[in-house]
């Protein structure tokens, strides 16, 4: 049998491990990643993401890639009911703080491709398709993990740390011990991706129709093409409605034929809401699908999975490099599972808005969103526990746990987004004042140990070439309107803290510190950087 020694093995190669491995090879670590199929899949599947998952993928893709496969929403998220009255309406189109557009449209197929691109063009990384995981021990050091090609050929594995980005069906989540939380949402659509031969303005340009007689979501599915998903009738069954010539008639009341569209694929798929209650188990973990389920009704089933690998990608660099305990590693879940199922929870809300077949039931619905009475949708979660300045009254004024600001900076004569003209990793992100004139010595040689930065960003007006300076003013009016004087940024792009006076800045990062401090001997790795 084959034997391969790993820092990490990743089990699926979705864009979940495609994020995961790519991260993890920018550190040089020694990772292989196994996808039980052969060849990439080549059919649209999720088409939507945020302003903060671009910047994610800012981190392993060119900002240039990440525009030109994107499709920015131009107005408002419409819900609508059988007589077009606006009972919802989500503004997609403004600023997101990542320094992205808040919303997005894309081809899953040509983000993957990109991605993959990214993920072989670092040396420590093998990707092995066509190889299906069969077995699996854990140890008190590490993994030993069997994989078989399709010729049957066996190859074991050992890796210090084995992740489970093999959806929904995820073989390295039945290999933990776990419990399920189930919110019983349960419903069946027909997905319909075409690709326009014709140009037509679309109004809204994203909407969800809420008409008894056949709920409807009409949006982008990127760059090029439209997608509609028309929902399962009582009555229907899957195998009914999954037709091309079904397809072609649910999208004739919307011009749409073979005279001018091609259509690229038609599935139906079974939207369900829930999680997975453990997503860690010693040195395995699990990731995107395999750890939850969310319904699409907010387009947040990929953004939820690559928000796992990067949250887990910076706390894996800290752990195998024997920087920090590998304890570190339970905050993966206690940050992720709690903001996931906040999402999940808030597409469910608008899932059984949409979801209603019964004309008194949709009638009550509308009357309750025109007059007002309806509950209010829920607001965007931000992070609650885990690595994040908590510490009494103060918690409060800091910001811990919400994003933080990305825009255009110019430094040393070029421009562009902060994290591709400065860098990634941790920040102490300042205006104008150097944080450092407060800190001893050990605090700052404790920042420099985590490869943090110290960012001072200057007005417009500044014309330094070794100054960072704010190129559309967007730091200064954030500083102002929130009072900071100092905001610690961690690796996923959330603040760990914030003070509003610079003597405040010793006690933060004294906890910081004191959450995260060196514990761990173990630095054994299998490749040297």
């Amino acid at each position: 049998m084959k034997k391969e020694n790993l820092d990490v093995a990743i089990v699926g190669y979705g864009p979940s491990g495609k994020l995961l491995a790519t991260l993890l090879g920018q550190q040089g670590w020694k990772v292989g990643v196994y996808e039980r199929f052969p060849e990439p899949f080549t059919l649209p599947r999720a088409v939507h993401y945020d302003h903060e998952i671009a910047r994610i993928l800012q981190a392993i893709l060119p900002t240039s890639e990440i525009e030109r496969i994107s499709e920015k929403v131009p107005d408002f998220y419409e819900w609508c009911n059988a007589d077009r009255q606006a009972l919802l309406k989500i503004d997609w189109s403004e600023f997101g703080i990542s320094g992205w557009s808040r919303d997005m449209f894309f081809n899953q197929p040509e983000l993957e491709k990109v991605m993959d691109a990214a993920c072989r063009n670092q040396f420590t990384i093998s990707i092995h398709l066509g190889y299906e995981a069969v077995g699996l021990t854990e140890y008190e050091d590490r993994v030993d993990l069997v994989v078989k090609n399709l010729q049957g050929v066996q190859t074991s594995v050992t890796a210090r740390y084995v992740i489970g980005c093999d959806g929904a069906n995820s073989f390295v989540r039945q290999q933990m011990e776990h419990t399920v939380t189930d919110l019983g949402f349960q419903s069946d659509w027909l997905v319909v991706d075409i690709i326009p031969l014709e140009d037509r303005e679309w109004k809204p340009s994203n909407l969800q129709l809420c008409d008894p007689a056949r709920p409807t979501t009409i949006v982008s599915g990127g760059p090029g093409r439209r997608r509609w998903e028309f929902m399962t009738l009582p009555g229907e069954t899957k195998e009914q409605l999954n037709h091309e010539e079904v397809a072609w008639r649910l999208l004739e009341p919307w011009n749409i034929s073979p005279d001018n569209a091609i259509l690229e694929r038609h599935a139906v798929y079974t939207f369900k809401a829930m999680w997975v209650n453990e997503w860690r188990k010693g040195r395995l973990m699990i990731a995107g699908d395999a750890a939850h389920l969310t319904p699409p009704f907010m387009g947040q089933g990929l953004c939820s999975g690559l928000r796992d690998s990067k949250n887990l990608a910076w706390k894996l660099d800290l752990v195998l490099s024997g920087e920090v305990d590998d304890s570190i590693l339970d905050t993966y879940t206690s940050e992720r599972k709690p903001h996931t199922q906040a999402v999940i929870e808030a597409a469910l809300y608008l899932g059984k808005m949409i979801c209603v077949t019964d004309p008194q039931a949709a009638k009550e619905r509308d009357e309750a969103f025109l007059s007002g009475n309806a509950p209010e949708f829920p607001e965007f979660p931000i992070l609650t526990d885990g690595i994040l300045f908590q510490n009494g009254e103060e918690a409060s004024e800091t910001y811990a746990g919400q994003l933080s600001l990305q825009s255009e900076v110019t430094y040393r004569g070029k421009t562009g987004l902060l994290d591709d003209i400065v860098g990634q990793g941790w920040t102490v992100l300042s205006l104008v004042d150097d944080p450092r004139v407060v800190l001893s010595t050990e605090e700052i040689e404790f920042i420099e140990e985590l490869d943090a930065k110290f960012i001072r960003i200057y007005p417009k007006q500044e014309t330094s070439w070794d100054a960072v300076v704010d190129v559309q003013g967007k730091y200064e009016q954030y500083f102002k309107e929130t009072g900071f004087k100092a905001v610690i940024v961690r690796p996923d792009y959330y603040i760990f803290g914030a003070v509003s006076t610079l003597d405040q800045l010793p006690s933060i990062i004294e906890d910081l510190s004191n959450q995260i401090k060196n514990k761990n001997t173990d630095t054994t790795r299998y490749i040297t950087q």
